[in-house]
């Protein structure tokens, strides 16, 4: 007589629970970033948000109806600035030196595009010291500077090399040198 009442009991509640369940709706889903702590604050038409303990990678769970990430904040990306990246020259397509320098300097471009290149000799505040711009015709070129009057200190070559048509930079580079006495 019992095992029919229980039987007769689990039956019940689940024919109760498939009823409720049915007459009930889920809860909705809306991108939410969590976080254990930190703030947002707004100066001006600046936000400076915060969090504290989150991870320095991004994971990603997902399937045909969920995506969870978890680490960094994930933040919206509208009206945000398009970032857009030049490459840098190979390391066999520019070749600066001696390094250490006490006089000379030299630049030696060796890559096969055209275009033009502007070639700077900065300090290393960014201050521009020497600059020359090259027509480039793919077959190399080969600056030499005397920086004998210069101080001792850390300088840098910048190169950029934009297209010979439309003015596009196409390449970048810069390369650190140190001056002795």
């Amino acid at each position: 007589m019992t095992i029919k009442f229980v039987f007769k009991k689990a039956f019940q509640l689940q024919l109760i629970a498939l009823l409720v369940g049915a007459s009930c709706s889920a809860q909705t889903f809306t991108n939410y970033a969590f976080n254990t702590a930190g703030n947002l604050i707004t100066s001006g038409k600046n936000n400076y948000e915060w969090s504290v303990g989150e991870s320095s990678a991004i994971t990603t769970m997902l399937n045909d109806r969920l995506m969870l990430t978890n680490g960094l904040l994930q933040y919206s990306v509208q009206n945000q600035p398009q970032i857009t990246t030049v490459p840098s020259f190979l390391p066999n397509e520019v070749k600066v030196g001696p390094n250490p320098i006490t006089t000379i300097v030299e630049v030696n471009i060796l890559h096969a595009e055209k275009g033009k290149h502007l070639v700077e000799l900065l300090d290393n505040k960014g201050n521009k010291i020497k600059g020359v711009q090259i027509n480039y015709s793919g077959m190399g070129a080969y600056q030499k500077w005397d920086i004998d009057g210069l101080p001792a200190g850390q300088y840098f070559i910048n190169i950029q090399q934009t297209h010979a048509v439309n003015g596009r930079l196409v390449k970048q580079g810069a390369y650190q040198i140190v001056k002795t006495n």
